[in-house]
């Protein structure tokens, strides 16, 4: 499967080669469905009750500040080389898919 076109189970066109208009209410800024606008760690994972992220695609102005029902944990380690990005409120440690880490100590920014 190539990730410049594809369908979403429930029909909607996503990928970097599709063109469309960021999803916040009254905006039009010109995005793509590419992961790069996605709110969530993969196109189809918003369905996993574990993983943060509501599915919809954000222009750079809304991608972090839109109502999202499945926010990102967020947490920093206490080095400040490693963002958790499991859903908030999760139990257990905090995850870095990104970097490949995990971690208990935090601190509300990094460093």
């Amino acid at each position: 499967m190539g990730y410049a076109h594809y369908v979403l189970p429930e029909g909607r066109e996503a990928g970097y080669g599709v063109t469309a208009t960021c999803d916040a209410p009254a905006c039009d800024t010109q995005i793509d469905r590419g992961l790069g606008y996605l709110r969530g760690n993969e196109p189809d994972g918003w369905r996993d009750p574990d993983a943060p992220g509501c599915g919809r695609y954000f222009c750079s102005d809304h991608l972090g500040d839109h109502d999202c029902t499945d926010p990102e944990c967020g947490a920093w380690s206490k080095s400040g080389n490693e963002q958790c990005d499991r859903r908030a409120g999760h139990d257990g440690l905090h995850i870095d898919n990104r970097q490949g880490q995990s971690f208990s100590m935090t601190e509300d920014s990094p460093a």
